[in-house]
């Protein structure tokens, strides 16, 4: 289908460069192919507007000499923008896919009094809209920053919801704790975090744990509750 579309277009450019003078075949293919449309999608945490006023100069520019390169350019300083994908649909209209970097927590420099927002990239995002981000846990602890999104594969690759969660403390000793919003505390080794969160998963809702508020992995091979 892409080759059919290609073809035509080729034959039509080839039809219009072998029909009129040369002044006349460089006015038509610049006037014909004018973008006249960005369609955007893919957008979720992102700001719409500044997005949309980015991509807005490449209007009435000729779509057959616009290339992804251009794009890319014009993202550059969008801090939650990961990549873009561009089609052209011709006549006059180019289609862009964003690709955002995933957030997942943000962590708060008590030091410095600041908060940043943290990517599954390891990214670091400093400007952000406090009220969007509300619900993501908060993450507490020196260089936690630096090291959370390499713990964050462990919480997915258990099924761990992170809506679950209020906030997580690092500690030096290569050693997370977990907090939960129902006021749960796990605290979990410094290493093998995969298999000590997949252990509470599957007991902490069952009756018999209900009324528990620590479960301490700690110690290899053991759990502590209390």
């Amino acid at each position: 289908m892409k080759r059919k579309k290609s073809f035509f277009l080729w034959l039509f450019l080839l039809i219009v460069l072998t029909t009129y003078n040369f002044d006349s075949k460089e006015n038509l293919v610049s006037s014909f192919f004018k973008i006249k449309k960005i369609e955007i999608e893919g957008i979720q945490n992102s700001d719409r507007k500044e997005i949309e006023e980015k991509f807005n100069p490449l209007k009435e520019k000729n779509i057959i000499f616009t290339n992804q390169k251009q794009f890319r350019k014009l993202i550059d300083n969008l801090e939650l923008v990961k990549e873009i994908k561009v089609k052209k649909i011709y006549p006059d209209k180019i289609k862009i896919t964003i690709k955002e970097f995933k957030i997942i927590g943000i962590f708060v420099d008590e030091k410095n009094q600041k908060e940043y927002i943290l990517t599954d990239h390891g990214k670091i995002i400093n400007n952000y809209n406090k009220k969007q981000f509300n619900d993501l846990p908060l993450v507490f602890g020196e260089n936690a920053d630096k090291i959370f999104f390499t713990f964050y594969p462990s919480l997915e690759a258990a099924g761990f919801e992170i809506e679950l969660i209020k906030y997580f403390n690092y500690f030096d000793i290569k050693r997370w704790d977990i907090i939960l919003k129902d006021g749960k505390l796990i605290k979990l080794p410094s290493t093998n975090y995969e298999k000590s969160l997949k252990k509470f998963l599957s007991i902490y809702e069952t009756e018999n744990f209900k009324k528990f508020r620590v479960f301490d992995f700690r110690v290899n091979g053991q759990l502590i509750i209390k």
